[in-house]
């Protein structure tokens, strides 16, 4: 069917010729000729300018991969982990995914089996995990170095990996996200709406590399929690050359976390009478391997089984605790001897680490 302005303008053109053959055959005067023409030819006209243009059309395509360089909306926060908020490599993989812990493995290692029956190993993200056989202290600033620190963690790492596969190994759990490279992807993991990466911080298991979990490592070394028992030596059973009077080296915390020097009052040993009589401080006095000694000289009198903590800084003396006055740190990180001497009788009791 033609268009409506192909069809005035035709109908124009036919009214011109029809008016020409009329006026050839009645002798209509040319002045009537040029007028019917010239209304035909306006009709044409405005009919040609009024009609809508034709559609055109488009062809269109479905593209079944991503436009290169095309943007896509970015992931909302709590399905990404810290390294895509930074801008590193990987992709995100199975969002709020279900599946299911088949296995554990020490450093934040686990296995899980989706709802289609693949299995994936993935490290938890954000934190780092003691391994099983333990981990060297120096990544776990506040931890006692050396070998007492090794040992410690050591054991610290055998009970997380025992306590983890039974709290763990077939529980059902979000897998929130995983990112990575293939061959040491990381993902947030959680069971019954609560993080296990946050658990294993909570539980002393690992320390936080994301400020996330920051909080939980915070507790967990206030409490002492997991690796952070090994920030503090404590003499199992207690160390003591002599049965009478009953004081004893209960525990010291040589390493404190940060630069030690900035955190003397944080550096201290703990003396306790374990006995069932007061003892007389007075003539008693605590020295480190390098014969730097503090002297218990103010009269103090320890009670049956209280404790006395005595800070390697600065401050003023109070109800269970006293002040060394160092200006800078007296205790080794890695290894050393304490000797609490009684002056009157020569007695000593050790504690070496």
């Amino acid at each position: 069917m033609l268009p409506l302005a192909s069809f005035m303008l035709v109908l124009a053109v036919v009214l011109a010729v029809g008016a020409y053959v009329v006026t050839r055959i009645d002798a209509l005067d040319h002045r009537t000729l040029l007028v019917v023409v010239a209304v035909g030819l306006a009709v044409g006209g405005v009919a040609a300018q009024s009609a809508p243009p034709a559609p055109v059309e488009v062809a269109t395509t479905v593209a079944s991969d991503p436009v290169p360089n095309a943007t896509t909306p970015a992931a909302s926060d709590d399905r990404r982990t810290v390294a895509e908020r930074h801008g590193e490599t990987g992709a995100v993989a199975a969002a709020n995914a279900s599946a299911t812990v088949v296995g554990v493995a020490g450093g934040g290692r686990i296995t899980y089996r989706t709802a289609a029956g693949e299995r994936r190993t993935i490290r938890l993200a954000g934190i780092d995990a003691l391994g099983a056989g333990g981990g060297d202290p120096e990544r776990f600033d506040g931890v006692v170095t050396g070998s007492y620190g090794r040992t410690c963690l050591a054991e610290v790492g055998r009970r997380a990996l025992i306590d983890a596969r039974t709290a763990v190994v077939g529980e059902s759990v979000t897998v929130r996200s995983v990112t990575g490279s293939a061959g040491a992807p990381t993902a947030v993991l959680a069971a019954d709406g609560r993080s296990l990466n946050r658990r294993f911080v909570e539980r002393g298991y690992a320390r936080a590399t994301d400020d996330r979990y920051a909080d939980a490592e915070r507790a967990a070394r206030s409490a002492g929690r997991g690796v952070w028992s090994c920030a503090t030596v404590e003499p199992t059973p207690p160390l003591r050359e002599s049965a009478e009077p009953a004081l004893r080296i209960a525990a010291v915390h040589p390493n404190p976390p940060g630069d030690d020097a900035a955190a003397l009052d944080d550096e201290y040993v703990v003396v306790e009478n374990a006995g069932e009589e007061s003892v007389d401080l007075s003539d008693w006095y605590l020295t480190d391997g390098g014969d730097r000694t503090y002297f218990f000289f103010d009269g103090r009198t320890l009670r049956p089984g209280e404790q006395l903590v005595v800070h390697v800084g600065d401050g003023r003396n109070r109800d269970g605790h006293v002040y060394w006055g160092a200006s800078a740190p007296v205790l080794d990180n890695d290894r050393e001897t304490l000797k609490l001497v009684d002056g009157d009788t020569d007695r000593v009791v050790r504690l070496s680490y």
